[in-house]
């Protein structure tokens, strides 16, 4: 057993996967956002001695901040025969001090990943005035919900450090927030314009 990071929206695949291979040696924290309650649940699990081998499995769409913090400890130093998997849909989903504590299973196949569509490397400020007043358009005619969103803003990101922007800690955990803007509603203006501007300036250097 080894702790570990799984990308992918196949939450009920992956628990039956789990189940198979563990038994009873597995026990479930699955929910919409992985709250601070949850993260407290989660430790106090963790502590509860065991003689075997048992794995935690942590699955959900979005995970606050506060609740991630909760648990770098307990990653960082298990308890005896203790192993964690978190689930999520997006790696930018998670922190960046949570990702670099597990290695990372990306599940998802390409045609899952939203495409943003804009050509980042040769990005302007004519196109990102273009992107946003297309995605407002959609946000309004309820085209593009928050899920919607936070996928579009993930995809953004991806793309960008796939295609070498290099950006600093500061700035992944400043669009981390932005991805976390998206589960209260903010709306699409507040998170794209500094995530593009963001992107634009690094491309100029």
């Amino acid at each position: 057993m080894i702790s570990k990071i799984v990308i992918s929206n196949d939450f009920m695949g992956l628990k039956s996967e789990f189940e198979s291979e563990f038994k009873h040696n597995v026990k479930f924290f699955i929910s919409d956002d992985f709250l601070i309650e949850n993260a407290q649940a989660l430790i106090k699990e963790a502590y509860i001695a065991e003689k075997d081998e048992k794995m935690l499995v942590v699955m959900a769409k979005s995970f606050r901040i506060e609740a991630q913090n909760s648990i770098l400890k307990i990653l960082e130093e298990p308890p005896r025969n203790i192993f964690f998997t978190i689930v999520s849909p997006s790696k930018n989903l998670l922190l960046p001090t949570i990702r670099s504590r597990l290695s990372v299973t990306n599940l998802l196949t390409k045609s899952e990943r939203t495409k943003s569509g804009l050509n980042l490397k040769q990005l302007d400020l004519k196109e990102i005035y273009t992107f946003l007043d297309e995605i407002s358009k959609k946000e309004q005619t309820d085209e593009l919900g928050k899920n919607e969103l936070k996928e579009l803003v993930s995809s953004i990101i991806f793309e960008a450090i796939n295609l070498g922007f290099k950006f600093s800690q500061n700035e992944l955990e400043y669009f981390y927030k932005l991805v976390h803007l998206c589960e209260l509603n903010a709306k699409s203006p507040q998170i794209l314009t500094p995530l593009l501007l963001t992107i634009l300036r690094k491309g100029r250097v």
